[in-house]
């Protein structure tokens, strides 16, 4: 079978163009940029092309039996605030527009759990309603992008979204899996700035499971249904404990939650002042304050979801090169809850 993945140059996108093609379909993966190796599986095809230009994604999706659009903006920060609606919004209904007009059988749309909000009392499900305003645009244009989805599907043609929650594990090394950051540069026996506020839960996604998430929604997902692909949900003194468990050298320094703010403030201010782009800001430094737990109950039962515990996680991860950088690092990065 003949399959578009797009976004196959991000965390997510390349583990799934990956796990395709081992099962023997020809991958379409589209990329912004060609990978600088000599690409060696013979059923992937790497296809350069910006899913903001509807001729590109046109020529992406010819022949295609299916479409994983994976592809988005996934920093919580922008120069342009148009850039959150030009990729996220636009650049998936050129991609929804494509897969109607070429005959794709069926599209699996990777959103995110940030569209759902902070959890409250229990963990949130796909019908739970969002408890918080929106406060950034990646989680607006999210929003925005699956409504774009569910007119499409008016329009007839079949589409599935599955919201990842914090994803990690091995494979590329992007600006999106803190997680995986943190591992790694643990095992390196590098310090590492963590968020320290003990009782605060977020939900752990790891990078197999997500990917098999997907496919099964292909396979078996509802037309217009949104399916949570999560982990375990804990929190984060459950998370560095099991860290420091598994990685005994781990050095890892606890900010309290007021040092988060403030870091989170004196990003922006920096950015102001010299036009740097912020590592981090308040908007990001509210997600890592607030309980982001999920329930991901409905992929289970209806696509046959499976969840790989956090310590297995964990002790899977950090087995392949990645690129790392030297000196005192943190896990802090502008990114949403899922990176695509």
């Amino acid at each position: 079978m003949k399959i578009l993945v797009t976004g196959a140059g991000g965390f997510i996108g390349n583990r799934l163009a990956e796990t395709l093609a081992a099962q023997g379909h020809h991958i379409n993966a589209m990329v912004r940029n060609l990978p600088s190796a000599a690409v060696k599986d013979p059923n992937i095809s790497y296809i350069k092309g910006d899913i903001t230009d509807h001729s590109s994604v046109i020529n992406a999706t010819t022949g295609c039996d299916q479409v994983y659009h994976v592809a988005g903006y996934a920093k919580l920060w922008a120069a342009e605030r148009k850039t959150f609606f030009n990729v996220n919004v636009t650049g998936t209904e050129n991609v929804l527009k494509a897969a109607l007009s070429e005959g794709v059988k069926k599209v699996v749309y990777t959103s995110s759990c940030a569209v759902f909000g902070p959890s409250l009392l229990t963990p949130i499900t796909e019908n739970d309603p969002r408890i918080t305003a929106y406060t950034n645009d990646y989680d607006l244009s999210k929003l925005f992008a699956e409504s774009t989805v569910k007119e499409y599907c008016a329009k007839g043609l079949n589409a599935v979204i599955v919201n990842p929650s914090r994803v990690y594990g091995p494979g590329l090394t992007t600006h999106a899996n803190m997680i995986s950051k943190l591992v790694l540069k643990a095992r390196a026996g590098r310090p590492v700035l963590v968020p320290y506020i003990k009782n605060v839960i977020g939900n752990y996604a790891y990078i197999d499971d997500v990917v098999n998430g997907h496919i099964r929604a292909m396979l078996k997902g509802r037309t217009g249904e949104r399916y949570i692909v999560g982990g375990e949900n804990l929190s984060y003194e459950e998370v560095f404990k099991i860290v420091k468990e598994e990685i005994p050298s781990a050095r890892l320094i606890p900010l309290p939650a007021s040092a988060v703010k403030l870091w989170g403030n004196f990003e922006l201010l920096k950015h102001r002042l010299s036009g740097s782009e912020p590592k981090f800001t308040p908007d990001a430094a509210k997600r890592y304050l607030q309980d982001a737990a999920f329930d991901c109950s409905k992929a289970i039962n209806e696509l046959g979801y499976n969840i790989t515990g956090f310590r297995e996680g964990i002790r899977n991860t950090g087995n392949t090169p990645q690129t790392q950088t030297k000196g005192r690092t943190s896990i802090f990065m502008q990114t949403s809850h899922q990176h695509n």
